[in-house]
């Protein structure tokens, strides 16, 4: 999935895989240039969890096809899903050759599909048990599909129970006009108001324009379109209804605990904002307590109700250009197959010794599982069952093109954004008459002091007084004199990187 934002989005990454001596079922011993019997696999990496989805793959392997090795891919930045990767690695040779097995974002399937060989009915099971997003795009008359689907996504609200106003929104008009525009202009909302959600990525940007106007005009335009002012007006007065560095950079401090694609889910566990958008799995950044009273279900972005769902999805395709399928090995249709069956998707979605992920599975019978146990899939069940669903294919072989129309996109966004926006300052505030003092400075250059001011943290920064200005003037609410002294994240899983510089 994305896009996450990005999330898009957005400079998230996976664990590097490294070549070490050979153990039992670990799936992390590279194949050699001309070794038979050995496959590759690379998985998408922007999950909780990127081991949890290579233990349970590693291990139906190991059971189900004995005598054929598994090198199983989970670095990011060797394959990063399929939006800018080519499927390739540097084997146990140290040559770079192609990988045989791939799973990537279907909205590029158009690109992707060229690349990749069908595979046939007989390797594939129980395709029936697939969501029908997934079959009716990727199924054939034949009964072979061109790519196996593992893992759905679409853009979710996410609320706290009892909020009957958000309980009744089912069109994108009615979300506006029950979230109020610029209700905060900081990164985090003050308490528990406001709209939280992430554009900040280009892929992001330019798939949410793409959806609006397909579900409002019944066509995706062609990226050499110009840019339709009413899209962007929809785009803008979303992103007001978040704050400009919330929704349109992602300069948000860092959150204990919580992974930074996350992290909006986790602020509003920890009751800053009355929604947030994002995907299922964000719930796995939650507590128990507020997954016990969350409510979700799927965001409007038609004007009308009663529309389709559009749901993303990640694809397990098999690249022509395999080394294993070269050497007449028919191991890749039957590993695609084992990636996406029904058992090992629901072991790495919620592995019986490990945290549930709360990724949405293309899968109805693990779903309907699922919901068995965990009260968010029964309302994820609701979000699948309710409405026609179709799956997200943006109209393009150019990823290179679309990720530039999604940058156009976020970036007219930004210029056409109508609110203020904090700044921080290293200098301590600690009354009206201080503020009174200090800030006319701070947003000189930012259309003027509006006479708010913070240090409370957050939605200030850490250690920060924000001065709310009424133009934004910066990607972050901190000045690059300042951004020194902020927090780095580090985490064990993704590359160090600092949280509030995103692209």
């Amino acid at each position: 999935m994305r896009i996450f934002g990005f999330s898009f989005p957005i400079l998230m990454a996976g664990l590097t895989c490294t070549a070490q001596p050979a153990l039992a079922n670990t799936c992390d011993t590279k194949c050699t240039t001309g070794q038979q019997n050995c496959v590759t696999a690379a998985l998408y990496p922007y999950v909780p969890n990127i081991e949890d989805f290579a233990t349970a793959i590693c291990s139906a392997w190991t059971a189900d096809a004995p005598g054929q090795q598994l090198y199983l891919i989970k670095d990011g930045n060797v394959w990063d899903g399929g939006y800018t990767s080519n499927p390739v690695y540097t084997d146990g040779s140290g040559n770079q050759t192609p990988i045989d097995v791939f799973t990537y974002d279907a909205m590029y399937l158009q690109y992707w599909e060229t690349q990749t060989a069908p595979i046939a009915a007989n390797y594939i099971t129980d395709a029936s048990d697939f969501a029908d997003y997934a079959t009716a795009r990727l199924g054939t008359a034949s009964g072979a599909m061109t790519a196996l689907p593992m893992l759905g996504c679409t853009n979710l609200m996410f609320y706290r129970s009892g909020d009957a106003a958000l309980d009744g929104v089912s069109t994108f008009t009615e979300y506006l006009t029950t979230n109020g525009s610029n209700i905060f202009k900081s990164p985090v909302p003050f308490d528990e108001t406001g709209v939280m959600y992430d554009m900040s990525g280009k892929t992001t940007a330019g798939v949410d324009y793409m959806i609006y106007a397909y579900m409002n005009g019944g066509t995706y335009p062609a990226l050499t379109d110009p840019l339709d002012p009413t899209i962007i007006s929809a785009l803008t007065q979303l992103s007001e209804r978040s704050s400009y560095y919330n929704a349109l950079t992602g300069a948000i401090p860092p959150l204990p605990g919580v992974e930074d694609a996350y992290i909006r889910a986790g602020y509003l566990s920890e009751g800053y904002g009355r929604t947030t958008i994002g995907f299922s799995e964000s719930m796995s950044q939650m507590t128990d307590t507020t997954r016990d009273n969350i409510k979700l279900k799927a965001f409007p972005w038609s004007t009308a109700a009663s529309s389709k769902n559009m749901f993303y999805s990640d694809v397990v395709g098999v690249n022509t250009a395999s080394p294993a399928l070269g050497q007449g090995n028919d191991a890749p249709y039957m590993l695609a197959n084992v990636m996406t069956r029904a058992d090992v998707m629901q072991a790495s979605i919620a592995p019986s010794a490990a945290d549930v992920s709360y990724l949405f599975p293309a899968r109805k019978s693990v779903l309907a599982d699922l919901a068995q146990t965990y009260p968010p899939y029964e309302q994820m069940q609701t979000v699948l069952n309710d409405q026609p669903t179709e799956l997200v294919v943006m109209p393009t072989t150019d990823r290179t093109a679309f990720h530039s129309f999604g940058g156009t996109v976020r970036d007219t966004v930004k210029t056409d954004f109508s609110g203020g926006c904090d700044i921080e300052t290293s200098t301590p505030i600690y009354s009206n008459s201080n503020a009174a003092q200090v800030c006319p400075a701070v947003c000189s250059s930012s259309g003027g002091w509006s006479g708010s001011w913070t240090n409370e943290a957050p939605p200030a920064w850490p250690d920060y007084t924000a001065c709310g200005c009424n133009t934004c003037t910066q990607d972050s609410p901190v000045p690059p004199q300042l951004v020194h002294s902020l927090s780095v994240v580090k985490d064990p899983d993704h590359p160090v990187h600092l949280r509030y510089q995103r692209n």
